[in-house]
């Protein structure tokens, strides 16, 4: 009888384990062999490109891609968002735009907007952790709207 509990504890863990719903991210499958972006050389322009690559999806340096993405504004804006009693900034609010257009099958779409957002407390005695959590926030907010951005391109022709 103990064997046949152990044999039927062992399916149930190899039932559980392969039902989790966890599954390795796959490169991007769009429907174009070509694309170009034009209008910029961010930080935003290189994390497309590289999920591009991934899918082999070539580039076209002079704008003549299947699919061509067009940035008409990359803003990057840091504001006050609140301050101490004594005066000094206790929080800041980070704000990430990009405008672009999209042109597939010789159409182009309307202005399409992305903006992320993210806000960090402030301490000046802490000045370089304050630096480097900056950094990863702008970081994290360049990785979001490039995986906005694919999305849509994903769900073009849908």
């Amino acid at each position: 009888m103990n064997k046949f509990k152990i044999i039927i504890i062992f399916i149930t863990i190899c039932c559980f384990q392969t039902s989790c719903g966890f599954h390795l991210r796959k490169p991007i499958s769009i429907n174009f062999g070509s694309y170009s972006i034009i209008g910029d050389n961010s930080l935003i322009s290189e994390n497309l490109k590289k999920q591009f690559s991934y899918g082999k999806i070539l580039e076209e340096k002079d704008g003549n891609g299947e699919l061509v993405i067009e940035i008409l504004e990359n803003n990057f804006e840091k504001r006050i968002l609140s301050l101490a009693g004594t005066g000094q900034v206790g929080e800041f609010e980070l704000i990430q735009t990009l405008s672009y257009r999209i042109k597939s099958k010789n159409n182009w779409s309307t202005i399409r907007k992305l903006e992320a957002i993210r806000e960090y407390t402030f301490d000046p005695a802490l000045y370089s952790a304050a630096a480097e959590e900056e950094k990863f926030l702008k970081d994290s907010m360049i990785d979001q709207i490039s995986r906005s951005l694919i999305t849509e391109i994903n769900n073009l022709d849908k």
